[in-house]
């Protein structure tokens, strides 16, 4: 390895660490003190210098001063060893690459071999000032626009001298970086080992290092290419599982908030039960029981469809069910729900039951949204002939035209201007996954979207 002089060891290595922490920091989510960078800095120059002295060969001294640098910013910043881990990686693969593609073309430009930028300690200071002035341009632009790796961790919140961005409300920073950084991880490697490989050519060709060593170094660079790629089929499991957890915590929050609505309105309907008796026995006290007839009647009908949904065995689809009508209700709409059997069988999970009858009845809303008067009217009805399950959804508003009814299960495709015509596609998705179908039929007097589900066995 090269010799490094104080002077260089002042001026080069100390601001260069100091400028990799600090990008390494900021895009692993962090803004560190300018002090805490000072003591990254002057540790990871004396540890530069040392491994310098101790002649290790170009690219393994590379992995020894990360694993020094990571070591180091776990130790000044307090971070947990992933987090150091991840700041070490992204900020050392980014100077890498900015090396690789600056240092070439200075060398072109200037005319100077690379044992010359080596051995002149002046000229080694000039040929690092363009690299720092671009990693410092990066940090202000990641910083200025918060950009980081895990960027949708939006909340600010001080934690032993370091401002972190915190995730929403439930989850913190901690649990996104632990279960992301195998993904990262596997995402910057290749860009190190790249800048690696491209700056071993280089020295190669200016007869820095030896053939023997640049076949070795390239067979090594190719196998951990190899183990890479097998990790890669690893992490695309790993991501697909994140994906379905994500999923079930949105779909179950969207289920409790449902569910505390449901509850809500049963307390509700208690609350103003005595207010109904009061009503009816003042009707009877006065003799007008025609009067306390009608009143019972239209009582009844306002809460009969609601005290339905409560009586069906899936709670989950209740409280969608009940969401629904709340919103038609404020619309000035009427949804009617009938339930004729068990939901125990259905082979959809609640979750993806939802969906399908979620999206069929936002779309009814929509048809009747423009109608007037009694064509306001939407039915539901979920019945079980046989062993099949089948969903109707029933709207009297504008009828599809014939042109477009084949097209309307087709992803992207909307009649609506600015919409993203996913709602039909995602029923027919998730209806076929379970050998399903869906149709539709449309006249003048209503439009029937009709599913049948075979029954779970």
């Amino acid at each position: 390895m090269d010799k490094m002089t104080i002077l260089q060891l002042l001026c080069v290595s100390l601001p260069e660490a100091m400028l990799v922490a600090a990008l390494g920091i900021t895009l692993a989510g962090f803004r560190p003190r300018l002090g805490q960078l000072f003591i990254i800095g002057m540790f990871h120059a004396l540890a530069s210098y040392i491994i310098r002295l101790s002649q290790v060969p170009f690219g393994l001294h590379t992995i020894l001063l990360l694993l020094a640098f990571i070591l180091i910013i776990h130790a000044v910043t307090r971070l947990n060893l992933i987090t150091s881990t991840l700041a070490g990686l992204a900020g050392l693969t980014v100077f890498a690459a900015v090396e690789t593609l600056i240092a070439p073309q200075l060398l072109g430009i200037t005319g100077y071999t690379y044992e010359q930028a080596l051995d002149d300690p002046l000229l080694r200071i000039c040929f690092f000032l363009p690299e720092a002035a671009a990693i410092l341009l990066i940090i202000i632009f990641c910083r200025r626009h918060r950009i980081n790796i895990l960027s949708y961790l939006k909340k600010a919140k001080q934690t032993g001298g370091l401002t972190i961005s915190r995730a929403q409300d439930l989850l913190d920073e901690d649990f996104y970086i632990r279960q992301y950084f195998p993904l990262i991880a596997l995402v910057l490697s290749p860009i190190l080992l790249l800048a690696l490989l491209n700056s071993t050519f280089f020295l190669s060709r200016a007869g820095s290092i030896s053939e023997l060593y640049l076949n070795s170094f390239t067979t090594f660079i190719s196998l951990a290419v190899v183990l890479l790629t097998g990790l890669s089929a690893v992490a695309i499991k790993r991501i697909a599982r994140i994906v379905e957890v994500e999923c079930t915590a949105k779909q179950t929050a969207e289920t409790i908030s449902q569910m505390e609505e449901l509850i809500y309105s049963i307390r509700k309907q208690r609350h103003d039960f005595n207010h109904h008796l009061q009503a009816v026995y003042g009707f009877l006290e006065v003799g007008s029981s025609r009067e306390a007839r009608d009143y019972i009647r239209n009582t009844f009908n306002a809460i009969s469809t609601r005290g339905e949904l409560i009586k069906t065995d899936n709670h989950e689809i209740s409280a969608m069910l009940y969401t629904k009508i709340s919103l038609a209700e404020a619309k000035n709409m009427n949804l009617e729900v009938l339930i004729n059997c068990s939901l125990k069988d259905l082979p959809l999970k609640s979750g993806e039951a939802n969906s399908v009858l979620g999206n069929l009845i936002d779309n009814a809303m929509e048809a009747v949204g423009s109608a007037s008067g009694e064509r306001r009217l939407i039915n539901v009805e979920i019945t079980k002939p046989s062993n099949a399950f089948v969903f109707a959804v029933a709207n009297r508003g504008k009828p599809i035209e014939p042109e477009i009814i084949d097209r309307i299960f087709e992803p992207n495709f909307s009649t609506k201007k600015g919409r993203p015509g996913l709602g039909l596609a995602i029923v027919k998705e998730l209806v076929e996954r379970y050998n399903g179908s869906v149709t539709v039929s449309s006249n003048d007097e209503e439009t029937i979207f009709t599913v049948r589900l075979p029954a779970k066995k």
